[in-house]
């Protein structure tokens, strides 16, 4: 469905409803704009032919067959985030057939796609309590939003739900690649709430040029503060029209998945109420479940084979971030307990989805010796995550919040610049892909 195969897109003249974000504006009129929405976009993904073939069963069939036109007795496999779901599948089909299988970040694969887009919720709000407010507290002259991690949140929680809703929309919660831009995204936000206030009937233009005058901080940073307060004012001051229904490939394709591997429980109500209980338990991220396309799919198209069969495999090793938010370690130990076979390396302070390689030799020492000499940690063990950018700049101690990694000073590659930058390419892939409800 993707990529130089025949493309999923869903395409409808009929136009969708304008909707608000669902974390911050809980009414039941918008709540029905967006139930509406996702039922429009499922029913037209499902006028596509193609739409009922595209499962994860399909895929590591797909597998097993360019496994065997290679001429490979086993499959050798890296996973990420769903890739972690589809390697237990192919594993629960073909156990004889694995041979060394990385799964990174690591989906909850004894339970369902429901539970992981509940998961998710919690783990992004435990990502913005844990390390971005707190990290904004530690550099407080860099980002001007204060010391206290508390008062930090309360002052972002108080901004208009507009606002509120756009700056997250723009939050990198995946990898701590440009961590500095999130709390930035604050301080921008909060400056520019400060401006609307005292400008409320500016129009682009002033408010653009009053941005640019602006101290957000007197930092290194004012200027990128500037820029990603003109990014929000802008999307501010775009009205919203309604839109044909197009729903490009990588979405059609993460849809279909979903909704075609498992059934989605309970109806419209259910799901009305599990959003309201997880907006008021995550205040900014909890609540997008509620729109849930699988409700209008109709009966699955693929069937989970029995996990226990994947338990015939070698074994296995799980890659997991202590603060992972699409895919939480509460989900990937309960993976772990349904797989006997499996090992994890937990990278403890660590939050970024998709790991390896993480350039260090606690973790990427024990993952080459898995591929290339089938030797196994122990079945929970923990390398130390790197440090955020600030905290490795200062030359005190990391808090205790983050440690850094002791790195052997020849490096972990014999060319660390491509290293860094294939490292760069396949995070950033990554964090595109999970940043989807």
């Amino acid at each position: 469905g993707v990529g130089a195969s025949s493309a999923l897109t869903c395409t409808s003249n009929e136009l969708l409803r304008i909707q608000d974000d669902l974390t911050f504006y809980r009414s039941p009129e918008n709540i029905k704009n967006a139930q509406f929405n996702a039922r429009l976009e499922a029913q037209t993904c499902l006028k596509n032919p193609l739409a009922k073939h595209i499962h994860t069963d399909a895929t590591a069939r797909d597998m097993d067959l360019v496994r065997s036109l290679l001429g490979d007795a086993k499959l050798n496999y890296i996973g990420y985030s769903y890739g972690t779901w589809l390697g237990a599948w192919y594993a629960s089909l073909f156990p004889e057939r694995v041979g060394r299988m990385l799964l990174d970040s690591n989906m909850n694969v004894a339970g369902s796609f429901d539970d992981a887009n509940l998961g998710s919720e919690m783990g992004r709000q435990r990502v913005m309590d844990d390390i971005v407010f707190t990290y904004t507290a530690r550099h407080a002259p860099l980002f001007n939003l204060g010391s206290n991690a508390s008062q930090i949140k309360s002052r972002f929680s108080a901004l208009a739900p507009g606002l509120k809703s756009e700056t997250m929309a723009l939050m990198n919660l995946n990898n701590a690649q440009d961590f500095d831009l999130n709390p930035l995204r604050i301080t921008a936000a909060v400056g520019l709430q400060a401006l609307r206030q005292t400008m409320p009937q500016a129009s682009p233009a002033s408010m653009e040029a009053a941005i640019q005058t602006y101290t957000f901080t007197s930092g290194r940073y004012n200027a990128v503060a500037a820029s990603l307060a003109t990014q929000l004012n802008t999307k501010l001051s775009t009205p919203k029209v309604r839109e044909r229904v197009v729903v490009k490939p990588d979405d059609a394709v993460h849809t279909s998945v979903v909704c075609n591997d498992m059934a989605t429980v309970g109806d419209e109500q259910r799901w009305t109420d599990l959003g309201n209980e997880y907006a008021a338990r995550y205040p900014l991220t909890g609540g997008g479940s509620t729109a849930n396309p699988c409700l209008y799919w109709g009966a699955p198209y693929g069937s989970k084979p029995p996990l226990s069969q994947a338990a015939k495999a070698g074994p296995l090793l799980m890659l997991q971030s202590r603060f992972d938010a699409p895919t939480p370690i509460e989900g990937a130990l309960k993976t772990l307990d349904a797989l006997p076979n499996a090992r994890m390396i937990v990278i403890e302070n660590e939050y970024s989805h998709g790991l390896f390689p993480y350039n260090t030799a606690c973790v990427d020492g024990q993952v080459a010796d898995y591929f290339l000499n089938g030797n196994v940690p122990p079945r929970t063990s923990a390398c130390t995550g790197k440090p955020l950018p600030a905290d490795a700049s200062v030359s005190a101690p990391a808090p205790a919040a983050r440690k850094a990694q002791s790195v052997p000073a020849t490096g972990t590659y014999t060319d660390p610049e491509k290293a860094e930058e294939k490292m760069r390419r396949i995070h950033k892939r990554i964090g595109e892909a999970s940043r989807r409800p």
